[in-house]
């Protein structure tokens, strides 16, 4: 059967329609903000006074959400509240998709997110605690002029003492960023980077630290809570319009 060509142009703009809904659709799907507020230190742990990971915050609305501060330079504080860049880790170096703070710098997340894995696989295990949180401060340390005085691992000598090149603490944290520097090719799926968006915070205090989070498969990522009912509005209208033949097309 021959297509009028009128048919031809009305098929045309539905397809250049629904292009336009998908592509509006997947951006939601894939970057986005959230606030965020610090509103616990986990179980208290501390080494000197720093209190090591993991913390928790609502994000998103959701309270008592687990996070793992990366950065050692900035300062976050009890209550505070900002607005941060929900990241997917498995997508840093994509620039399009999001910048965290310390750069499009994959392998050093990927990094991060296995270094994040063993804390949650020891959430109160005071040692490793202390270990991997001042692993992840050395790694990031530095970057983006991030490196305020003193460094993670210098900070760990002046509290331990003379005796930390033989302390059990200090030796375990250097295992850890021996082996997280083998992983820069770790699979990141689920982790999600949140990074302070500069000027956001309302509590008057200077930029936050960056923070990372697991998101189980099962559950809506922080990006995607705010977009995901237009999403499905912006579906179902792609849907309508194929259906009724592209009745919902401008006229010229």
């Amino acid at each position: 059967m021959q297509i009028k060509g009128s048919a031809v142009k009305r098929f045309g703009k539905n397809l250049v329609l629904l292009t336009s809904i998908l592509m509006v659709a997947a951006a939601g799907l894939w970057a986005g903000t959230t606030q965020m507020t610090l509103t616990g230190v986990g179980d208290g742990a501390t080494f000197g006074d720093v209190y090591v990971d993991p913390y928790t915050a609502t994000v998103g609305g959701v309270t008592n959400t687990p996070v793992i501060c990366d950065d050692w330079s900035n300062n976050t504080y009890y209550n505070e509240s900002w607005t941060a860049s929900v990241i997917n880790a498995t997508t840093v170096s994509n620039g399009k998709l999001g910048t965290p703070m310390f750069g499009n710098n994959q392998s050093l997340y990927d990094e991060l997110a296995w270094l994040g894995a063993q804390m949650l696989a020891n959430p109160t295990n005071t040692t490793a605690q202390t270990e991997i949180s001042f692993a992840m401060w050395d790694l990031t340390y530095g970057i983006n002029g991030n490196n305020e005085s003193p460094s993670p691992l210098t900070y760990m000598q002046e509290i331990l003492g003379g005796g930390y090149a033989s302390n059990s603490l200090y030796e375990g944290t250097l295992t850890y960023i021996s082996e997280a520097e083998g992983k820069g090719s770790y699979n990141s799926a689920g982790w999600q980077i949140l990074t302070p968006d500069p000027g956001t915070q309302n509590s008057g205090y200077s930029t936050p630290q960056e923070f990372m989070m697991y998101v189980p498969s099962s559950a809506p990522e922080p990006s995607q809570l705010g977009t995901l009912g237009l999403d499905l509005l912006l579906f179902a209208v792609a849907a309508l319009v194929l259906r009724r033949g592209g009745s919902l097309i401008l006229r010229q």
